[in-house]
């Protein structure tokens, strides 16, 4: 990942607007230790009389939740001397401060969030270097297409990628949706459009009541470590909508 010499696509969350680092400002990855290690938050509780701790760190949540992680990317190309100032300013008025979405090149099915700083300015004659810096990104990249976001085939990855695509469902009787495992836990939404009959979801063996509009429950979670088989009752039209992460 972040393979020196390569770019990164940077997108401000806010607006929506994008620049590919090298593609757009002729700017490659000068590092490859880019992105920081998850650090698992951790609870461990003296027992008095005991030669151990009592780890409760995943006493609410039943599995690993992690703090945010630093991201700093070097970044160097070549332009005259006398422009470096200009083209320093140039990029922190689109950047500076906002969150932003990174997505390298060689992992362009996933990209990482937090907020940036451009840092660290250096000049060599016509060579330039600096660093964006997300001191505290999230500790998942999310995947680039939501379960509901329609889904394109480039730059889909054949051997690390997972197709999340539900889509609009026509709910008849009893219908199931099996959703992909994955490295991180969401709660999903159900998007009721309509109902013709009662309609409901039953997700190992917990079962609940939908209704037209949005519809969340913190029980449900999928994108774990096992694919989850959401099962509907009743008639109606709907879509699940959530968005898959990996450390």
């Amino acid at each position: 990942m972040a393979n020196i010499g390569m770019g990164v696509k940077i997108t401000v969350e806010k607006t929506g607007q994008s620049w590919h680092t090298l593609k757009d400002w002729g700017l490659v990855i000068g590092n490859n230790d880019c992105i920081g290690e998850p650090v698992q938050e951790t609870n461990y509780i003296n027992i008095p009389g005991a030669s151990c701790y009592l780890d409760t760190s995943e006493a609410l949540t039943g599995h690993p939740v992690f703090k945010s992680r630093a991201i700093k990317i070097k970044l160097g190309g070549i332009r005259q001397r006398a422009l470096w100032s200009n083209v320093i300013s140039e990029i922190r008025n689109h950047i500076e401060g906002q969150v932003i979405h990174l997505s390298f090149d060689d992992d362009m099915n996933y990209y990482w969030r937090g907020r940036v700083n451009v840092v660290d300015f250096d000049r060599v004659r016509e060579l330039g270097t600096f660093y964006l810096e997300l001191p505290t990104a999230d500790p998942y990249k999310y995947d680039v297409f939501a379960s509901d976001d329609p889904w394109e085939w480039d730059p889909f990855d054949f051997e690390y990628g997972v197709i999340r695509y539900i889509g609009p469902i026509d709910i008849n009787s009893t219908t199931s949706i099996v959703t992909p495992k994955g490295g991180m836990e969401v709660v999903p939404i159900f998007e009721i459009d309509s109902i013709s009959s009662h309609l409901s979801v039953t997700v190992n063996g917990s079962t609940f009541n939908l209704a037209v509009g949005e519809n969340r429950f913190p029980q449900i979670k999928v994108g774990g470590k096992e694919e989850i088989t959401i099962q509907f009752h009743g008639n109606g039209r709907g879509t699940i909508k959530y968005r898959g992460g990996s450390l």
